[in-house]
């Protein structure tokens, strides 16, 4: 690990998941309503907070009142690091506000080197992305940080990152030699099982990987209804996946959009989680009102409790398995909050298309590497079989409760990881900015909402556009 530039090129929602909290005791010191600003709604606003900073009053010796306000500002100066609350994308910090926040972090831990301080210097560089500085710090200061949940999990994270197996396994046994330190963090524990099962082994807590090793298995196909037949034709289908509710919010802005699009080129399937007769009604009458289309429908009863949308989001690739036994086209999987911008017809001949496509992210973790937003198959030997696997992955952890969040990808990352060479060399990748962009370009073949879920000024009035356009046909 020298450049970390696998680290520094992954999104920033990882880096948030780790600094968003900053726990600043010293903090009690200054106005109540000072430390909200700057540590619960993380103002960025440097140029209106430092005079009031400066000008608070603590109590506290001057070197003591000092570094506290030197490691406010710096907190300050990264906040603009930060994805927004209601979906605003992060800012790069520029190169002349990293220096002012290095030399606040170097200033303050000369004047006051508290472990508070150390953790939380740890956590502002590793927001603003100055991962060598992180790294650094952690590095030198490790007898003191070896008991700090955060810095460990950054450490772990990058290391995972920068594929250093050997340096996470260190971590993994400090993490674990007291389990207080990992707690109940999902995070962690999806870092822990993934590095354990990269490093050889086969994690059977949080999220089992044994189903790995039991290849004859299937899952029960008697949990579908196929409520509308799917045509045989020369067409790809597009299957979407999604619960009653959320066929109105997105299932239906997704279909007006490839209507729009592609009405000639491609069907669709949408297999709803319990289904009723209303809305089977709805999706018959737009079958009616897009031929075209030659719209199909299967349901799927399911009592996700707490999980819900991992068990939405994991049951669709299970359906995906079986489906292919069951349509004779190719399927193109795509996510339900997706709207289709490009031809798929036109989109194939920029693609490696081949029996399995795969959205490939290099800039993210090993479990969400494989993106479940847009999957292509044609029902060859490879992608039976690698869906076959990857069906088995889900529907046996879900059977002992494991709905936890990441499931369908680390599901499809691990199945991927299995293959042999020539197996991996078999199959087609394409990055999501080609296929299935949050960031919203304009020659992305479809666009989905980022982690926040909260749509873009684009997003809204593509999809508004949309409604418009074909209210006549939707009632």
């Amino acid at each position: 690990m020298n450049s970390f530039s696998r680290t520094r090129a992954m999104h920033q929602y990882y880096r948030d998941l780790f600094t968003r909290a900053i726990h600043l005791p010293e903090a009690d010191a200054l106005p109540a309503w000072l430390v909200t600003e700057v540590l619960n709604f993380a103002n960025p606003d440097f140029a209106a907070l430092d005079d009031k900073l400066n000008q608070a009053q603590t109590g506290l010796n001057l070197e003591q009142d000092r570094a506290l306000k030197l490691m406010m500002g710096a907190i300050i100066l990264s906040n603009v690091a930060l994805c927004g609350p209601s979906g605003e994308k992060s800012q790069a910090v520029d190169a002349e506000n990293v220096e002012k926040i290095t030399q606040c972090i170097v200033e303050a831990l000369k004047l006051d080197g508290n472990k508070n301080y150390l953790v939380a210097a740890v956590q502002i560089l590793f927001r603003i992305n100055e991962i060598n500085s992180a790294v650094f710090l952690i590095s030198n200061n490790l007898s003191e940080l070896s008991e700090s949940p955060v810095a460990l999990k950054i450490l772990l994270l990058i290391c995972l990152m920068e594929e250093d197996f050997n340096q996470a396994y260190v971590i993994i046994q400090q993490l674990t030699e007291n389990m207080a330190l990992i707690g109940e963090d999902p995070m962690a524990l999806l870092m822990v099982v993934t590095a354990i099962y990269k490093l050889g082994g086969r994690p059977d807590s949080f999220i089992d990987f044994s189903p790995l090793d039991v290849p004859d298995w299937q899952p029960d196909a008697g949990r579908y209804s196929w409520l509308i037949e799917p045509v045989n034709n020369n067409k790809t289908t597009v299957l979407v996946a999604c619960y009653g509710a959320g066929f109105t919010a997105h299932g239906l802005p997704l279909l007006l959009s490839l209507f729009d699009t592609n009405r000639d080129e491609l069907n669709v399937h949408f297999h709803i989680y319990n289904s009723d007769a209303g809305l089977a009604q709805q999706i018959t009458g737009l079958r009616n009102a897009m031929p075209e289309l030659a719209i199909s429908l299967s349901s799927e009863a399911v009592t996700p409790g707490t999980a819900a949308n991992v068990h939405y989001a994991s049951r669709r690739l299970v359906f995906l398995s079986h489906a292919l036994e069951k349509m004779t086209t190719p399927v193109l999987l795509l996510e339900a909050n997706s709207l289709v911008r490009k031809s798929w017809a036109g989109m194939e001949g920029q693609l490696d298309v081949k029996d399995l496509l795969l959205t490939w992210d290099e800039t993210a973790p090993f479990w969400a590497s494989i993106l479940a937003a847009c999957l292509y198959c044609e029902g060859g030997e490879l992608s039976t079989k690698y869906l076959a696997a990857v069906a088995r992955f889900i529907d046996r952890n879900l059977q002992r409760n494991n709905a936890e969040r990441f499931l369908d990808q680390v599901a499809l990352a691990a199945v991927e990881n299995e293959l042999s060479a020539l197996d991996k060399m078999a199959i087609g990748r394409a990055q999501p900015h080609t296929l299935v962009d949050a960031a919203h370009g304009e020659d992305a073949f479809s666009w989905i909402l980022a982690h926040s879920g909260v749509e873009s000024e684009d997003y809204r009035r593509y999809k508004a556009s949309l409604l418009e356009k074909y209210s006549a046909l939707i009632g």
